[in-house]
């Protein structure tokens, strides 16, 4: 007769993989501990945090590149220009501070990703140099806290990140247009890049003596709406649109319509955004009038002031780029500032909706002449957005929509595209 067999003799194996595993979670717990503690850091190793300046916008305008008309160039980076484009693109994405330093052949990085929550304030350091190696950029000396990575493994680290993370946009970019990057005696960045002509802000809007006249026609006026309106009321920017492109209409053809569409939002922009619009502009322009009403839109003029900017820049080739720029101003605003506002991004997107119809087409720059020749009020191109978030700090908008990539930011983008859409003068 077979004899039972203990239960804890059945249940043994059981109770060994059971050790096992929970030995498993504790080494796992403990070494992320550990590395936690290695890479995570009480102090910022940097705390220079520059910022777009207009001269800085401009750079990045005549830098944008097409693959048409190609025209070899050297642009010089200083150091200060490196650092205001690295906070930029670092920021744009998480808040941080960093700092690049030129010494001889080689660049050094100090970056600083600050780990804020309820329970800690945090950073995690990271610093390496980047050299010219054989034609070819090579990391070293990575170190990210306290841990030192091994150049082997940095440029590995390097590839992954390029290539799975949003950077890969702006390596293809640099990929297709920069032919050599080398540091001068001066301490400077040389970049050789190809630059196609027509992309050229200043170029642009300096083709001839005809553009410089049609936008002093404009201001000429604005001038005069300046002197007649009623000072008891608010300055609508339809009032500036409207009678503008009315004028646009009777001096343009079809073939005219979207350089005379131009000048006219350059125009109302010089004088609703006075000198921010002037760093883009090749000559000095401004509307002589007696008075300075601000032009608003439902009596706000922010809203005003952001739908212009977006339109003058899309009218002029550079939409994608006012898109960020206007995302990156609410970011910075979040933090310090008014707080992120959706009623401002609105104004943005609006303003490039405007600025795009304005210029697609000979037959669309038309109908948009004829259109808000007609119209009664501001309605008619800006759509009311006055019930969306706004005055958001950093860790507010955090909360309710976590960053620019996450699918409820998205959402309330779509939600305002709609709203714009919907809108008879831009179908």
């Amino acid at each position: 007769m077979k004899k039972n067999r203990p239960i804890d003799t059945i249940l043994q194996p059981f109770f060994t993989l059971i050790r096992r595993l929970f030995f498993t979670i504790m080494v796992i717990i403990i070494v992320t501990l550990t590395l936690l503690l290695l890479v995570i850091d009480d102090k910022a190793i940097t705390h220079n945090a520059q910022h777009l300046s207009h001269n800085g916008i401009q750079a990045l305008l005549d830098a944008v590149k097409s693959p048409h008309v190609k025209k070899q160039k050297t642009i010089r980076l200083s150091e200060g220009n490196l650092n205001t484009a690295l906070n930029y693109l670092l920021n744009y994405y998480a808040h941080s501070t960093s700092s690049i330093t030129i010494e001889k052949d080689d660049l050094y990085f100090k970056i600083s990703f600050l780990i804020n929550n309820r329970y800690m304030r945090k950073y995690l350091n990271i610093n390496f140099k980047l050299a010219k190696r054989d034609a070819y950029p090579l990391i070293n000396g990575l170190k990210i806290g306290k841990i030192s990575i091994a150049d082997f493994f940095a440029k590995q680290l390097l590839e992954g990140l390029i290539n799975h993370t949003p950077l890969k946009e702006y390596y293809t970019l640099a990929a297709n247009y920069i032919e050599d990057i080398k540091i001068s005696p001066d301490l400077s960045l040389l970049i050789k890049y190809i630059e196609p002509s027509h992309i050229n802000l200043k170029n642009k809007l300096s083709l001839n003596n005809r553009h410089v006249q049609a936008i002093i026609f404009y201001q000429q006026q604005i001038t005069t709406i300046i002197a007649r309106h009623n000072p008891k009321w608010r300055l609508s920017l339809a009032e500036l649109l409207q009678p503008l492109f009315k004028h646009a209409y009777s001096r343009s053809t079809p073939r005219e319509a979207i350089a005379e569409n131009r000048a006219a939002l350059i125009a109302i922009s010089t004088y609703v955004n006075k000198s921010e619009i002037q760093a883009l502009i090749p000559f000095d322009i401004s509307p002589s009038t007696s008075r300075q009403y601000p032009a608003s839109l439902y009596r706000r003029p922010d809203m005003a002031r952001h739908f212009m900017a977006s339109a003058v820049l899309a009218a002029n080739g550079a939409a994608s780029f006012a898109n960020k720029l206007g995302e990156q101003k609410e970011l910075n605003d979040a933090k310090k500032g008014s707080g992120f506002s959706f009623v401002d991004l609105a104004g943005d997107r609006a303003g490039l909706k405007f600025g795009k119809i304005a210029i697609s087409s000979p037959k669309k720059a038309r109908k948009l002449q004829i259109n808000i020749a007609k119209i009664k009020d501001y309605t008619a191109f800006m759509p009311e957005v006055r019930d969306l978030p706004e005055n958001m700090n950093a860790e507010q908008f955090s909360q309710k929509f976590g960053s620019v990539k996450s699918k409820r930011y998205k959402e309330m983008l779509q939600k305002i595209d709609a709203r714009i859409s919907k809108l008879p003068i831009y179908q």
